[in-house]
């Protein structure tokens, strides 16, 4: 089993990363995808399909990414009792939530061989873009030490991804 880190920045954007590109080398060394999300769900809603792979209607039925591993999270909204997470020494996976500040996040990304950067929502104009928001509007999945090679993926694919991560499995799409 694999370990990997996650930085879950909440409201960043694949505009933001652009705009911002020169100052940010090590984020821009990630393998980057946007991710369309669920429109009409709420900021909590979009971070709980994002971790689990759920719609938000069957939140109560689904398991998180993290089920049956060792892991250590903090995330941005509270999580469900047995949801939790809690640190122990052989720690596979390390989800920590971020402010969004681009420089911090950039600095921490380096030193790390399996990241993953994402967002569950991204704000424009102080509200999460819907699923029709422009491309460089919507959140996004920056990833490094493992193989994820499409240009944008549906919030409902980021759990698998990173669980197959964890996992060391590789599934590719069937032609």
């Amino acid at each position: 089993m694999a370990k990997l880190t996650v930085f879950s920045v909440p409201g960043l954007s694949a505009r933001l990363l652009a705009e911002h590109a020169h100052e940010l080398p090590n984020l821009q060394s990630l393998f980057a995808a946007t991710v369309v999300v669920l429109d009409d769900a709420s900021p909590q809603q979009l971070e709980t399909a994002l971790i689990s792979g759920i719609l938000p209607e069957y939140h109560g039925r689904g398991v998180p990414l993290w089920d049956g591993i060792a892991a250590k999270v903090k995330t941005e909204f509270p999580l469900r009792e047995d949801w939790r997470a809690w640190a122990r020494s052989d720690v596979h996976l390390d989800w920590q939530t971020h402010a969004l500040d681009l420089h911090a996040i950039d600095s921490a990304a380096r030193g790390h061989d399996a990241l993953a950067v994402l967002s569950a929502y991204a704000l424009v104009d102080g509200r999460p873009a819907g699923q029709d928001a422009h491309p460089l509007d919507r959140p996004v999945l920056l990833t490094r030490g493992f193989e994820q090679l499409k240009n944008w993926v549906g919030i409902l694919e980021v759990a698998g991804i990173l669980r197959r991560a964890l996992m060391e499995e590789i599934l590719t799409d069937a032609i």
